[in-house]
Formats: C-alpha cells, structure tokens, sequence
C-alpha cells in the first residue's frame, strides 16, 4: 500500500519536459498497442488477466457502444422539458431521473463488484432502451419508473466505465513507458484515453440533435395559445405564488405524434445497435473474489460515504455541481425557453449540435491542451466560459425575431467547456484518488447526479433568474476549492521530491496498488 506521501506525488504530476517526443511514440505504437502486451493474472486462481489486453481497442469499442446509445438518450433528453409540457411531465421525469442516482450512488461499487463490469453495461443499455419505448406512451405510470430505472443503473454505469478507461490506460502506459510508468507518462495516458472517449461521446450530441430535427423539421405544428404574447428567456417563471398564466402562455409547438413516433423508432434502434456491439465485443475484466461479495461490498458503501467527507473531495464538489447545473440549465431551460419558445422546437437538435461540435473537437484535443497548457490554465477557461453563458442568459431575452446564428452562440461556448471539463474531471479524479478510485468515481458522478436533480426539482417552483445565481455562486465557490486543491497538490509534491528517496518506488506502489484496487473491483 502506498503511503500518503507516496500517493500524493501522483496528484501534480511535473511538467512535462519531453511532450513532443512522448506524443510522438503514443502516435507511432497505437498501431501495434494490442499485440505486444502480455498480460499474466496478479491474482493467484484468477482466469482472466488482470490487465488490459487490448487497450485501445478496448477503449475504442466502450466509445462506440456509447455513441450509438447516447445519440439516443441526450436528444431524447433535450427533447424531454419542450415534448411532455403536460403537468410538467418531462421535467419530473428527469428529476426522478437524477434523484435516483443520489439514492443509488453509493451502491456502484457493490453492483460492479456482484456481476463485474461487463454485465453493468449491458445492464444499463438494456434499461436505455426500456426508458426510449416508454417514451412511445408517456404517462406517469410509464415514463417516472423508467426514469428510475434509469437513475438507478447510472452510477453503476459510469463508475464500471471510469474503470474501462482507466485500467486500459494504465496497461497501454505500461507497454510503452515501461512497466512502471512514471506520473508523467500515466497522465498524458489518461488523458489521451478519456479524450478518446468523450470525443465518441461529445459526437452523440451532434448525431442524435441531427436525427432529431431532421425528423421533427418533416411534421407540422398547431400553436397552443397562438393568441397570447409570448414570454421567453429569463423571464419565463413557473412559480406557483406569482399568480399569472406566464407558463400557459409560453407553451411550445408540438410535433405530430406519428413524427415522434418515428424519431423514437430510430433512437430505439440505435439502443439496440449500442446493447449488441458491447456484448460482442468489450472485453470483460475481472470478475470479484467469491469470499468477497458481502464483506467486500459493504465496506466499499461505506467507503463511498466516507469519500463525500473526504477533504479533496469537499474542496472539488462545488466545481462538479457548478459544471453540472449550467449543462442541466442548458439542457432544460435553454431549449425550451430560449429556442423552442423562441423560434420553434424543430431548431432545438439543429441548434445543440454547436454544442456537440464544440465538446467533441475539445475532447480530443485535451491531451494536447494538457500537455502545453496545464490542468490549471485549462479548469480556469473552462470555468469562465460557462459563467460568461449563465450571465449572457440572465441579459438576454429573445423575441423571436432574432438572426437564428445568435440563438448558437450560447450551446456553443458551452460546449468548449463541457470538452475540457468531462475529460480533464475524469483525469484528475483518477489521479487524486488512486488508491481508491471506485468511491471516488462513484462520488463525483453521484454530486453531478445531486446537481442536476436540484436543476430540474428547482425549475418547477424557482425562477430561472435566482437559478442561474445559485448555479454561477456554486463554480465561483468551485473555482475557490479547485485552487486550494492545487497549492496544496504543488506544495505537497515539491516537499516529497525534496525528501523522498527514489521516485521509480513511488510509482511502482501506486500503480499496483491502482491495478490490483481495479482487479480486485471486478
């Protein structure tokens, strides 16, 4: 076990004084990254290696069986608050949706644990495409306990994929910067993997948005209340104590329902598509000691409650919840207060396609970005820009005659966030917390989850106004934390390589002790 000083040379790695060149091998050896491994059990009585065979391709079929699933899910979700406008049905549905995962978070673990990795994911596309069919029908009594069901499986979910991503970065770090990778080499690794990734899942944002308007645009609309003014923006409030038919009066277009039915059909068969190339193809890790599923998985429920009290952890929350609110705001509020009120629903998937071009293109651009820029500089960007939105939203309020260009710009600098930040957050989450990345995977992911659900439970008796404050105090409280979290980092890091004795030992304890933490998981 590596102690704390040991762990924590890991948090800042040092600047890279060689990108280039490092770059340039990463590049050269992907081609041949799968056949030069040899990958033998760490785990006496283990039959499955405890290592990634394949890497990249390992990393490259988890991305695809994403794309083809959440081209699905994130249109459907952006789609959600301007489709069921009845009795707010769509915005509740995505509240139970994100309020299940706070209840099921702390569960991540154990379930990776009792059925292994593998069997998480096929699980969670199984439910995607339950939640897609019932959007056929939306009721109460369809759409809440397929929300539920998906809140329920999403922690699992992203959790078993940060250890994807994860265990084939640290083997493909191995094959290439020896068998003890220093902390340099593990994170441009992991950032190279996580870009990969979400560039494959920032391009659902695209494809899936495309689908939609493509089939939405084919239909016909009847305007509801087609004789009242419209109020869009900002000033759209749905409080219960302001007495006005504000929320009546700013209701949406809707599509024909034969129209909608065939946007779900696509989007079901793409669930479909995504189930099938991850049961055929994703390679399984390995799965937990017998002896282990009980004890084993209490202990880690507790070791995820320790974490949310954890002081890296307290000091990094309000960074998660801040980004989280602004894209909950952005997926809610935006698309249907600013465009489908504004200019119509059909511009809703045309319009967040900015939004998917821009997190893409910085998905994959990260590793370099990291390299020449740093964490720090990055986080700082990524902060602002998604401020700089929340406020042009509190400023702007459109009439519905603007150029449509404008109605871009906001999903697009959004995006530019959204990039840096989904691929760096899994980055510094994996080395902060290296010795005990699962509760720390399942944390974050369950104080998004927390953030999103406050979003979509405040939007049915809070202003948007007072929401976009408590969203834009919540990074500035983040920015604050992130900052704290670095001096200390650098500190700590340029103490230990004053005293510490041979850095090659350092990292030789860290990352077995990660391999076999992710071994022993699944």
């Amino acid at each position: 076990m590596a102690t704390f000083k040991e762990r924590e040379s890991l948090l800042h790695p040092p600047e890279v004084t060689s990108s280039a060149t490092m770059s340039s091998t990463m590049s050269e050896k992907d081609k041949t990254a799968d056949a030069e491994v040899s990958c033998t059990p760490e785990i006496p009585g283990a039959e499955t290696p405890t290592c990634v065979s394949s890497p990249m391709n390992t990393c490259l079929v988890l991305s695809l069986s994403f794309t083809f699933v959440y081209t699905a899910y994130l249109a459907i979700q952006n789609l959600q608050s301007s489709l069921n406008q009845e009795e707010n049905l769509g915005v509740s549905s995505l509240s139970v949706l994100y309020g299940t995962i706070i209840i099921c978070g702390t569960m991540a673990p154990t379930l990776i644990r009792l059925i292994g990795a593998k069997n998480v994911m096929l699980t969670a596309w199984l439910i995607h495409a339950i939640y897609t069919a019932c959007n056929f029908y939306p009721t109460w009594g369809t759409l809440i306990p397929a929300s539920a069901l998906m809140g329920a499986i999403a922690a699992p979910m992203w959790t078993a994929q940060g250890i994807y991503i994860t265990s084939a970065g640290e083997s493909y770090a191995k094959m290439f910067f020896s068998a003890i990778p220093t902390s340099e080499a593990l994170h441009a690794v992991l950032s190279k993997f996580n870009g990969i990734f979400f560039m494959f899942y920032e391009m659902t944002q695209i494809t899936g948005n495309l689908i939609s308007s493509f089939v939405l645009s084919s239909g016909s609309y009847n305007s509801t209340n087609s004789n009242e003014p419209k109020v869009c923006g900002v000033h759209v409030c749905d409080t219960a104590d302001t007495g006005s038919n504000t929320s009546s009066s700013s209701e949406v277009e809707e599509p024909e329902k034969d129209v909608v039915y065939i946007l779900l059909g696509v989007f079901l068969a793409c669930n479909i598509v995504g189930f099938l190339v991850t049961a055929f193809f994703l390679p399984k890790l390995k799965n937990p000691e017998k002896d282990s599923n009980v004890t084993g998985g209490c202990s880690e429920m507790f070791g995820c409650m320790k974490m949310v009290v954890d002081s890296r952890m307290v000091l990094l929350i309000p960074l998660f919840m801040g980004q989280a609110m602004a894209v909950g705001v952005l997926y809610g509020d935006y698309t249907r207060d600013y465009i489908s009120c504004g200019i119509g629903i059909q511009w809703v998937g045309y319009i967040m396609t900015s939004y998917g071009v821009c997190t893409a293109v910085f998905a994959i651009s990260i590793n370099s970005l990291a390299r020449h820029m740093g964490r720090l500089s990055l986080f700082i960007i990524a902060v602002l820009a998604d401020v700089s939105t929340l406020v042009a939203m509190l400023i702007w309020s459109p009439a519905g005659n603007e150029y449509v260009a404008v109605y871009f710009l906001i999903p697009a600098v959004s995006g530019i966030s959204e990039g840096i930040m989904q691929a760096q957050f899994n980055t510094l989450v994996a080395q902060v917390f290296s010795d005990n990345m699962t509760p720390a995977f399942a944390t974050y992911h369950t104080s998004k989850a927390t953030s999103f659900t406050l979003t979509f439970v405040l939007s049915t008796f809070v202003c948007l106004r007072y929401r976009l404050f408590i969203s834009i105090g919540l990074y500035g409280l983040g920015l604050v934390g992130y900052l704290i979290t670095e001096f200390r980092l650098k500190r700590r890091a340029t103490y230990t390589d004053k005293h510490g004795q041979t850095e090659v030992k350092k990292q030789s304890d860290i990352v077995d002790n990660t391999t076999k933490h992710n071994s022993g998981l699944q």
